[in-house]
């Protein structure tokens, strides 16, 4: 029965300290930062552009992109979304970060982003987006072996580059 007894009071308690406080917070307005809706459901991803030399990275970032709206749940479309999009790769550069015996054996990836949102007239702008990761790849062992590594490594630096676009988007419409 004292079991009974301690279970009941620890509800009590939990509704008392935790979901009486919350609704009242939420009946007066308040919410969590970052809870507010955005004011798009939908986006179209312009043809993504590529200055470089590296071919496929335009590829490579509009999947990033288009997987990253949609785990965010946000619809992607053809054309006709609520927000345009349009990205531009500037840069792409390899860069040697782990040397034995004059011989490369891990590169640093680094890929530059320019995006540019359109929201009903609006354009919002940002420039030179890059991965908050360093992403390196190991570049020893046969040409495919090498090939193969700088390819995971390129799709993981377009993964990275969408959440930190789509992050920022949301943060913009969040304020």
């Amino acid at each position: 029965m004292t079991y009974l007894k301690s279970n009941i009071q620890g509800i009590l308690y939990l509704s008392l300290f935790i979901i009486i406080p919350a609704m009242f917070l939420s009946a007066c307005g308040y919410r969590i930062i970052g809870s507010k809706f955005l004011p798009f459901d939908s986006v179209t991803i312009r043809h993504v552009q590529n200055e470089t030399y590296e071919p496929r990275l335009e590829e490579i970032l509009h999947n990033a992109l288009s997987n990253e709206f949609i785990s965010q749940g946000i619809e992607v479309r053809k054309s006709g979304g609520d927000v345009e999009l349009e990205a531009t790769v500037t840069t792409f550069l390899l860069g040697a970060i782990g040397v034995v015996d004059e011989t490369v054996r891990e590169q640093e990836l680094i890929m530059l982003v320019d995006i540019k949102i359109t929201d009903e007239g609006r354009v919002t702008e940002f420039k030179a987006m890059q991965s908050p990761l360093k992403i390196t790849f190991q570049s020893s062992g046969t040409v495919s072996e090498i090939v193969a590594y700088k390819e995971r490594a390129m799709n993981k630096a377009g993964r990275e580059i969408a959440k930190e676009i789509v992050g920022q988007i949301i943060i913009r419409y969040a304020k």
